[in-house]
């Protein structure tokens, strides 16, 4: 925040002394003028400089003389020592907007039209209306409708996320009446892992109970705890279909059939009652579809595809080279879809003679970097309309994302929804400030600042292993050298890489088991390590790591790391309770930066002061300055707090580690960034607001979501949940929030430009 210095011309401070009671500090008076209008906010420094008292906030100020009083105390309550202090108003007539919404394509983009992150499977119904199971989404879009023409119409507003049990879905189907959805899900407080299938009305998506089951909320039960009864020879690419194993459901006139990749069959029940009406074997099956002769068609066993008679009777392999099943569908024509995977195309079978025969595709496997809508990261479903209208949905490597689209018969693309951010975050960099890079390893170019555009350009991710856990920092766009690097905070550790094109490839990192070295996320004992890409060949190996303690020596806890605009690493220190950097070391031959454990450093020691203030995050300003916020004795975690990693005390330091203030804040808040040119912005977690504070520690404005955002958000549950920049060409500051609720990030214009500074003295007795 660039903030301007009024001359005192313009400012009449008198002092006086006001007859007050005894035990009382002596009430200070001091007058101060507006040329115009303003929301000011107030306080009284010491003669360094130093906050000690915070007086009032964002008040809206008249133009003129204003009057106003200290009453000697400090900002703890005590009394201030007798001398002479300084007040500072801050009357601020910038303006903060809301300017939009980036990553999702609903528009208007609210809870009911947003496109969930996580699409699992998809459907039609005879008006060519299409249906998706979205598992978990905070929205509470377990399920969602849109029309045929891609608008929104209803989704299941937390019916199964905070149902009985609470869960989530990931098959659907419908008949003309009714939708039909097997889900996973636990249930407190038995907190037992459940697989069953839910009913709800078609014409608004209001649940329906099975009238003759056992389950008294209706629902068809079939496991508790499927993934205990996995096979212990299981391979891991297996785990989520033991642990989720009703993976497709169809309706066959006045039954529906369910297949079940644990029991290695297909079930039949009654789609009134419930009642269990039979079942056939099927080795591992994961995809189902009926086609006009009412034959029953199982992709099993990953690659297989066996067809049944209409009872489940005189089964027979018919397609052994299928590749990488996700689901079956039949087109108007007649012909077999196959969701393929592992090839990203869907496969069209004419199964009108004895063996299948392919005859058409639509996709390609995407690579990275890839924007098409027909370039498929991962093809997680298919189906057809009436008028042979193909719908595909796919998600995208490594942190989420997903697309939903519609194909003409001609596969010509007619539409695509897609919702790209999962409590998300992003930046640019200054050299670059329309390339715009989220932790989700999407690349965005951001457009006409006053309309929020924005256009997704790609997933950036370079494939390999992924190296992620809990965003846990803001992640920077940096400049080093002659190469730019995305730095991804995340768990205990930093990840760097190199914008390679269209891709981004790992060029360095340091942690300790959340991720660890291997990529796992806290199943190794802690260890302290960093690794760079010594060879150029963008691949973590276990011999080029360099471990200042191995695993099982290591001790450092903290709720995230976060880098400065130079590159250096902070973080709040559980165990030491102090504040820690880890400097940016010399880049390597190829130009990737490095650090070393053995160059930490605690920046700032254990509270020993009566405040004993216990740090959680922290990030260094441009001019050297450290902003932290936490837990404090003057300002606790409040009772039942959500935000564990969060913090209500929000402290500054200068660069040499001396305390220059501390203030308590409204509510919890779980994200920092500092602003370029001075001052702090913190994410609120409850109400999912910005607090904007001045260098001094005042509290001076306040984003919320606003026209863009439809006026709502949800929880910022996370340290990376706000990101500050500002753009070189115009010197607004642009503020990127976390929104996990809609799925995006909100996107807020700050011009400071028009705050103004007055100060005067005034002297304690």
């Amino acid at each position: 925040m660039r903030l301007c210095v009024m001359a005192l011309l313009s400012v009449a401070a008198a002092v006086s002394s006001l007859a007050g009671d005894a035990a009382k500090p002596a009430e200070v008076a001091f007058e101060f003028s507006l040329e115009k209008p303003a929301t000011t906010s107030g306080g009284i420094l010491d003669a360094q400089g130093r906050l000690v008292r915070v007086l009032w906030t964002m008040t809206e100020t008249p133009a003129g003389k204003q009057t106003k009083t200290w009453d000697g105390r400090d900002e703890f309550g005590e009394a201030a020592a007798a001398g002479e202090y300084r007040f500072l108003v801050i009357a601020n007539r910038g303006t903060y907007q809301n300017v939009g919404a980036i990553g999702n394509s609903g528009r208007p983009a609210n809870d009911k039209n947003h496109t969930p992150s996580n699409l699992e499977s998809v459907t039609v119904d005879a008006e060519g209306a299409i249906y998706t199971a979205n598992n978990w989404d905070e929205a509470g879009a377990d399920f969602k409708k849109w029309d045929a023409n891609g608008k929104s119409v209803y989704d299941a507003k937390y019916q199964i996320r905070n149902g009985q049990p609470n869960g989530a879905p990931y098959a659907i189907a419908v008949d003309d009446t009714h939708m039909y959805c097997t889900m996973y899900g636990w249930n407190s407080p038995e907190w037992k892992q459940k697989a069953q299938v839910q009913k709800f009305a078609l014409k608004d998506g209001k649940h329906v109970k099975f009238t003759k089951v056992e389950d008294k909320y209706g629902h068809i039960q079939l496991y508790e705890f499927p993934g205990k009864q996995m096979p212990p020879d299981a391979p891991p690419s297996d785990k989520v279909l033991y642990e989720c194993p009703l993976r497709a459901i169809a309706v066959q006139g006045p039954q529906i059939l369910v297949v079940d990749f644990l029991g290695n069959r297909v079930l039949r029940f009654d789609k009134e009652t419930g009642e269990a009406k039979g079942e056939f074997p099927v080795k591992q099956p994961l995809a189902l579809a009926l086609d006009a002769k009412g034959r029953i068609w199982v992709g099993h066993q990953h690659h297989l595809v066996s067809v049944f008679a209409s009872e489940g009777k005189d089964g027979r392999e018919v397609i052994s080279d299928a590749g990488e099943i996700e689901a079956l569908a039949f087109d108007p024509a007649g012909r077999l879809l196959v969701a393929d995977s592992g090839a990203g195309a869907v496969k069209f079978h004419d199964v009108s003679g004895e063996k299948p025969k392919l005859v058409d595709t639509l996709g390609k496997k995407a690579q990275p970097g890839d924007r098409d809508a027909g370039c498929f990261y991962r093809l997680r479903g298919v189906a057809a309309d009436k008028d042979g209208n193909i719908i595909t949905i796919q998600t995208e490597p490594p942190y989420g994302g997903a697309r939903l689209a519609k194909w003409s018969a001609k596969k010509e693309l007619v539409w695509e929804h897609f919702g790209a951010e999962f409590v998300s975050l992003g930046n640019y960099g200054a050299d670059e400030p329309d390339d715009f890079f989220s932790m989700s390893f999407h690349r965005y170019k951001l457009g006409d600042r006053a309309t929020g555009a924005w256009e997704l350009i790609g997933n950036t991710f370079a494939g390999g292993r992924k190296y992620g856990s809990d965003p846990h920092g803001v992640p920077r766009v940096l400049k080093l050298g002659q190469n730019r690097f995305y730095f991804q905070p995340s768990g205990d550790g930093v990840q760097v890489y190199r914008i390679d094109g269209k891709v981004l490839r790992l060029a360095a990192a340091i942690g300790g088991s959340d991720p660890a070295p291997d990529g796992t996320i806290r199943t190794a004992k802690l260890g302290q390590w960093s690794w760079h890409d010594a060879n150029g060949a963008g691949e973590l190996k276990a011999e080029d790591v360099q471990w200042f303690k191995k695993q099982g020596e290591g001790k450092y806890a903290c709720f995230g790391m976060d880098v400065d605009q130079e590159g250096n690493i902070w973080f709040g220190e559980h165990h030491t309770r102090g504040i820690w950097q880890i400097p940016l070391g010399p880049l390597d031959a190829r130009g990737n930066p490095t650090y070393d454990w053995a160059n930490a450093k605690q920046v700032i020691a254990k509270d020993q002061s009566p405040l004993k203030f216990e740090p959680n995050m922290a990030q260094r300003g441009d001019d050297g300055s450290i902003y932290a916020f936490g837990w404090s004795s003057k300002w606790p975690s409040p009772k039942n707090n959500p935000f564990w990693m969060g913090g209500v005390t929000l402290v500054k330091y200068d660069k040499t580690g001396t305390r220059l203030w501390a203030v308590g804040l409204p509510k919890v808040c779980v994200g920092l960034d500092a602003v370029p040119g001075g001052g702090c912005m913190v994410g609120v977690g409850e109400k999912a607001w910005i607090y904007h504070y001045c260098s001094e520690g005042l509290l001076i404005g306040v984003l919320k979501p606003g026209d863009a955002m439809c006026k709502q958000s949800g929880w910022m549950d996370n340290h990376a949940s706000v990101a500050v920049n500002r753009d070189p060409r115009d010197k607004i500051l642009d503020v990127f929030a976390e929104d996990d609720y809609v799925l995006r990030i909100g996107w807020y214009r700050v011009d400071d430009r028009d705050i103004e500074r007055i100060t005067g003295t005034v002297k304690k007795q």
